[in-house]
């Protein structure tokens, strides 16, 4: 009786015995934070006509920032525009300045649109973008409007490109302008990826087809 008993106290616990080389997973400490599941909040509308927002966090001033180099944050972006034709293209990227001191020298930025192969489709300057005019503390909005391609069905990245102020280091990755902004810069392409969409199919207007009786 002592071991048939035995036995099936054995049966019932063999499944939970582990294995070699597997182990259960560890449970997460609440006390401990946890990796955000996304960097940036943002809400896409519309099929062609699209309207992206976008939110943003600060990053870490323990990040790659350095001692001495300004922290710009990047805290709001709202793009409009048709993707399956040529349109006015509605920009309002909001700014703070974290550095504690106003920023003494201006850089051009650009918007910039690529495709998922890193083809470039879009680069336009934004001349109203000035961070020189961040007080410390205070966000501030900037408003644009430019011209904006159609673009074919697939995916997309929209970037904010910061090159050096010396001509000769323009297009080296390696000295542009990164944001503070969490998942926001990425320092293998030197760029400053904002938000993300898919242009479809658009749906052609023709004339009515016609009755045939």
């Amino acid at each position: 009786m002592k071991m048939k008993l035995a036995a099936m106290i054995l049966a019932i616990a063999q499944p939970f015995l582990l294995a070699p080389g597997i182990a259960f997973a560890a449970i997460p400490d609440p006390a401990r934070p946890q990796a955000a599941a996304s960097t940036a909040q943002c809400s896409t509308t519309g099929a062609n006509e699209l309207t992206i927002t976008c939110s943003y966090t600060p990053a870490s001033p323990a990040g790659a920032d350095g001692g001495n180099v300004p922290r710009i944050v990047l805290t709001r972006a709202f793009l409009s525009f048709n993707t399956a034709e040529d349109s006015d293209m509605s920009v309002e990227l909001t700014f703070s300045n974290e550095s504690g001191s106003k920023i003494a020298v201006r850089q051009t930025v650009y918007l910039e649109i690529n495709d998922a192969m890193g083809q470039n489709h879009l680069r336009r300057p934004l001349p109203r973008v000035d961070f020189t005019k961040l007080e410390p503390g205070k966000p501030l909005k900037f408003q644009e409007k430019l011209l904006a391609p159609g673009f074919s069905t697939g995916s997309y990245t929209v970037s904010i490109w910061i090159p050096s102020t010396d001509p000769s280091l323009k297009f080296n990755a390696a000295h542009n302008f990164l944001l503070s902004s969490t998942g926001v810069p990425d320092p293998a392409t030197g760029l400053n990826e904002i938000a993300k969409f898919t242009a479809k199919t658009p749906t052609r207007r023709g004339p009515p087809a016609k009755q045939y009786r």
